[in-house]
């Protein structure tokens, strides 16, 4: 009989335990971006130079910046001058931890937002969100 009850006790503490393996807590990503300025010209290229920051142990690779444009038409590329990679809106491409270098050409006049979301491929941090305003002039 005491078998039976210290086999029931420690059914019952086993199934009482629960434990969650949810790591998305406190960690957060930061993405910083420099705005070339209020006022652009249509089919001028501009600097936009990001940085991204981390306050988690995660390894500085593995994450993803998404371009959205919510009104007006433009182009983001990644790199300098000598070497471009287009973005396409929806579609994640690489962002490294740090600065790196991005350039954006207005290609219609009127006011333009973009929306930069920079996350975590594995989705362990939360995602950040930067909108950039602009009047674009012809």
């Amino acid at each position: 009989m005491k078998y039976l009850i210290y086999l029931a006790l420690i059914a019952l503490i086993i199934g009482c335990q629960s434990e969650s393996l949810d790591i998305r807590a406190n960690y957060r990503i930061k993405l910083n971006a420099t705005d070339p300025g209020v006022k652009l010209k249509v089919h001028q290229r501009y600097a936009l130079p990001l940085e991204l920051l981390t306050d988690s142990y995660y390894s500085e690779y593995g994450y993803q910046l998404q371009f959205y444009q919510q009104a007006g038409l433009g182009r983001l590329e990644k790199g300098s001058d000598l070497e471009q990679l287009a973005v396409l809106q929806k579609v994640g491409v690489p962002i490294p931890l740090g600065k790196s270098s991005w350039q954006y050409t207005p290609e219609a006049t009127g006011t333009s937002q973009i929306v930069l979301i920079a996350q975590q491929e594995r989705g362990y941090t939360q995602p950040d969100t930067v909108r950039l305003n602009f009047q674009v002039e012809p």
